[in-house]
This record gives structure tokens, C-alpha cells and sequence, in this order.
């Protein structure tokens, strides 16, 4: 299935689609195939900020809890595993899941969603590898850069690392950083997974990084 038409899906009937591919869901780097039920299609992957607000109004869950930010019996939802040592925080209008790690919350991980291109991959890429003043790559360059599954679909992984400025309004710069992040995008939506921090601390948390992307899924109660 060809990725525009995922999200186009995605958007429409909120993960009623077959998702393609083969080998053993608890490897985050192998694709499966699963066909959702239809009690699956109140979470959208891809929406406006006003339709993912509502998922951003629920207290955080306890750690190690699979997680949503939709309530009610047989709401689809969010889902996702805590990886141990990370504690979540409340979302907001650009995150759908906020992590922080490490002794003093130095390191963060979180999901987004944007509805149409998000900037493109290019430009998305390039705009992270700017935040570590490294030089940005070509299409082609991008376009071979490793792959890991993401809601069951082929994202880009984004490994960068450097002095790190998260601008955003903030003039801070952060020495010997790094940067493990996601981006599964076409024409209809993007989804990001984002994790900055120390690079020792980050190095030490990929499989924690994996483990959470891995577990992300779409559930009922």
C-alpha cells in the first residue's frame, strides 16, 4: 500500500486499513500484517490541532501502564508501553505523548502529528540536522537512510548529533548532544517521534526508544 494512501485511510476511517508487509511484531524494525477491527476508527493518526486536543486533557498514566489520552468504554485510543525510567508529562496542542529521562529530566522523547505534507521529508529532516548545525543531505541521501516500523508503516530514522539549538523561542545551546527520531510523512499527514538529550543518555535509551515506538498501536477498552 502505498504510504499517501495510508494516511489518506488513516484520516478517513481511522486505521481500518490492511497494513503490509511480514516477520515477528516484536522486532520494531520488521513490518506486520494486521488487519484492524472496526471498533479501531476513533483515533486518527493524522488530524487538525483542534481534533487533537481532546486527547491532550487526561492526567498522565502510571508507569509502565499502556496508555491513551481518549476515555470511555470502547473509544479507540492511543496506546503505548512506558519504557522504564521515563516519566510522562502532559501533552499539548503539538504533542500527542511527552516523555522526559535521565537523573534530571535532561532527555525527552515525544509523538506529534501534523494533517498535509508537514513541511515535506526533506525539509523535516533538514530542519532537525539544522538544530545540530549539521550540513543538510540530498533527497537520494535522505531517501537511504535507515527505516523502522511506525504504526506498521516503513518511517525514516534520523540520527544526528552535535551541539544542539531547539530554537522554538529558546537562545539555549546544548554541547555533545543527540538526536533519535522518526518521520513517517506523505501528502496527507506526518507523524513524528522525536528523542534529544545527552548523547551518552540517549545512546543509553535506543532500545528504550525502539521498545516505545514498537508498542504504539491503536486499542479499544
Amino acid at each position: 500500500m502505498h504510504l499517501a494512501k495510508f494516511f489518506h485511510l488513516l484520516a478517513a476511517t481511522a486505521l481500518m486499513a490492511t497494513l503490509t508487509s511480514c516477520g515477528d511484531s516484536s522486532d520494531p524494525s520488521v513490518l506486520v500484517e494486521r488487519e484492524l477491527s472496526t471498533t479501531e476508527k476513533g483515533f486518527n493518526v493524522v488530524e487538525t490541532s483542534r481534533e487533537r486536543f481532546r486527547y491532550q486533557t487526561q492526567a498522565p498514566p502510571t508507569q509502565g501502564e499502556a496508555t491513551s489520552g481518549a476515555t470511555g468504554s470502547g473509544n479507540p485510543k492511543l496506546a503505548y508501553d512506558t519504557p522504564e525510567g521515563w516519566e510522562e508529562k502532559p501533552g499539548s496542542s503539538m504533542r500527542d505523548v511527552n516523555f522526559v529521562f535521565g537523573e534530571n529530566g535532561e532527555g525527552s522523547c515525544y509523538l506529534a502529528r501534523l494533517p498535509g505534507a508537514g513541511g515535506g521529508m526533506v525539509a523535516n529532516v533538514n530542519r532537525w540536522r539544522g538544530q545540530f548545525k549539521a550540513n543538510p543531505l540530498t533527497e537520494a541521501e535522505i531517501a537511504a537512510l535507515p527505516k523502522l516500523a511506525l504504526f506498521r508503516q516503513p518511517a525514516t530514522l534520523v540520527e544526528v548529533d552535535g551541539p544542539f539549538a531547539p530554537g522554538m523561542g529558546s537562545t539555549d545551546t546544548f554541547d555533545d548532544y543527540r538526536l533519535r527520531g522518526l518521520i513517517l510523512a506523505s501528502s496527507a499527514g506526518a507523524v513524528f517521534v522525536k528523542m534529544t538529550g545527552p548523547k551518552a543518555l540517549v545512546a543509553a535509551n535506543s532500545d528504550a526508544f525502539n521498545q516505545f515506538v514498537a508498542s504504539l498501536d491503536v486499542k479499544t477498552n
